[in-house]
């Protein structure tokens, strides 16, 4: 599946609800999330938002959203934002996602000091990414 693509947060929702410590990692947690890929030409023309809820110990819903100043509207308690090469070096897990937005490359609006508490929880995401099958936008030929 393509990175960034509905199919591919579908794919990463279905992943990370399956791990079973993820009632405990989301515990304390505001409701809700937003994340923005940005553009990032040439690799990534587009831009990539989404809109997450969490409710009863999983992700209840995920939806990709038409622009990203749509969450401007929903006003999600955390907001993620990076250029997709950026998410691309996360994902692939060659940064560190606490030091990385510590240092303000992955911009965060919210309590960042909630999310740097769940950094333990760290290796159950990065394990249940990897069963997701990633092609990035830039390998496929796909800029959008």
């Amino acid at each position: 599946m393509i990175f960034p693509s509905p199919e591919w947060l579908a794919a990463a929702v279905a992943a990370v609800n399956a791990e079973p410590d993820l009632a405990r990692a989301l515990s304390g947690l505001e409701p809700d999330l937003g994340a923005v890929v940005e553009p990032d030409p040439p690799s990534f023309r587009g831009a990539f938002a989404v809109y997450g809820r969490q409710e009863g110990g999983r992700i209840a819903e995920a939806r990709v959203l038409p622009d990203p100043d749509d969450l401007l509207e929903l006003e999600p308690a955390y907001v993620l934002r990076a250029p997709y090469r950026l998410w691309k070096e996360l994902l692939l897990g060659r940064l560190d996602p606490v030091k990385t937005a510590l240092s303000g490359r992955l911009r965060v609006e919210g309590d960042l000091q909630a999310l740097v508490r769940r950094s333990g929880y760290r290796a159950m995401v990065e394990r249940a990414l990897a069963t997701v099958a990633t092609t990035f936008a830039d390998e496929a030929g796909r800029d959008r």
